[in-house]
């Protein structure tokens, strides 16, 4: 069942994340480019738990299933990917690495140690961050290994670092254990205080593996909002309330190709970012960017029309197969707001 605007505000201060009301004339065109959504959802597309539209700056819609609240932690999945890689951007900023071009081993000299092929000592953090680390790819979590230096590195290398794209939660937990090394704090800590605070976002959690370190593939529980807030630094290149939160040119390239990409979500691959095939603005506009998790986890950043639509779903095969968090965004959300241009 969904809220009605008077209880999802009540409900707002949980996380902290709100927005301005929208003026008069734009919340009249939100309510009318919405109206009846609550229900087509709910009875259509029954894997979508959450929606939350920001517009302009605005929140233009909101809905939440039985059981689920706008202050209810969901397990985002892989879009713990895409947050890791803002993370990344920020320990740039603040010197704890120089970029994406550095070797994974100066963060992590444990990784010389444990690795027994040549070609892991060679890795950057550039291959981590693109998926072209040159392991098969695996995308199943395995408690007992998600957070081992020596299960991860010593893994068949397939191809040379940076020549073959494949989708690797093992490249993503290596990137989280260098990145809190070179933080020199856990990850969870590093993200409240560096990231997550600034936007309001108080209420999250950050599952472990079995040594105790976060996982930079999957383990982040987030609210709906939280995940809009996230999508909304994305929108504006990392400024937030008047400071850049992010270096605005790592943004950038976070959420431009930079590998072909390809399976599971079929685009292009920024840094642990999606990135759209083509796009609704001029040419040269920046592509809409997506972080995508296991069974429908979405949050799709689109510049062309200042929009930003997070939404959760089941968990489940079928769920996953059936992709109706990503039909609702690209069928029906994108072109509503696209009309109220």
């Amino acid at each position: 069942m969904s809220r009605s605007w008077a209880q999802r505000a009540a409900v707002s201060a949980v996380d902290d994340v709100a927005w301005p009301a929208a003026p008069a004339a734009t919340a009249a065109q939100h309510q009318r480019a919405f109206a009846g959504w609550d229900e087509r959802v709910r009875t259509q597309m029954p894997d979508v738990q959450s929606v939350a539209v920001l517009h302009r700056g605005h929140l233009a819609y909101e809905f939440y299933r039985a059981g689920v609240t706008p202050g209810s932690l969901q397990d985002v999945q892989s879009v713990t990917k895409s947050v890791l890689a803002l993370l990344f951007g920020a320990a740039q900023a603040d010197g704890h690495v120089r970029g994406p071009g550095e070797l994974v081993a100066l963060r992590l000299p444990q990784l010389l140690r444990e690795a027994t092929d040549p070609r892991a000592q060679r890795l950057r953090f550039a291959h981590l961050l693109t998926m072209t680390a040159g392991w098969a790819g695996e995308q199943t979590a395995k408690r007992d290994r998600d957070d081992d230096l020596r299960q991860i590195v010593r893994r068949p290398f397939v191809a040379d670092p940076g020549t073959r794209f494949a989708y690797d939660n093992g490249a993503a937990n290596l990137a989280a254990l260098a990145l809190a090394n070179a933080v020199g704090q856990p990850l969870s800590t590093y993200a409240r205080q560096r990231l997550l605070a600034p936007l309001g976002i108080q209420r999250f959690a950050w599952r472990q593996g079995a040594l105790g370190r976060e996982l930079g593939a999957l383990g982040l529980s987030l609210t709906t909002r939280g995940m809009a807030r996230i999508g909304e630094l994305v929108l504006s290149e990392g400024q937030w309330a008047g400071r850049a939160l992010l270096p605005a040119a790592f943004v950038r390239d976070a959420t431009r190709r930079q590998s072909a990409g390809g399976y599971p979500v079929g685009q292009p691959y920024g840094y642990l970012w999606w990135v759209a095939n083509g796009g609704r603005g001029r040419q040269g506009a920046r592509p809409a960017a997506m972080a995508s998790g296991y069974g429908g986890q979405w949050i799709y950043v689109e510049p062309a029309l200042q929009a930003v639509v997070a939404v959760t779903s089941r968990r489940t095969p079928e769920s996953a197969a059936r992709g109706q968090g990503l039909t609702l965004i690209r069928r029906d959300i994108l072109p509503a707001l696209q009309r109220l241009r």
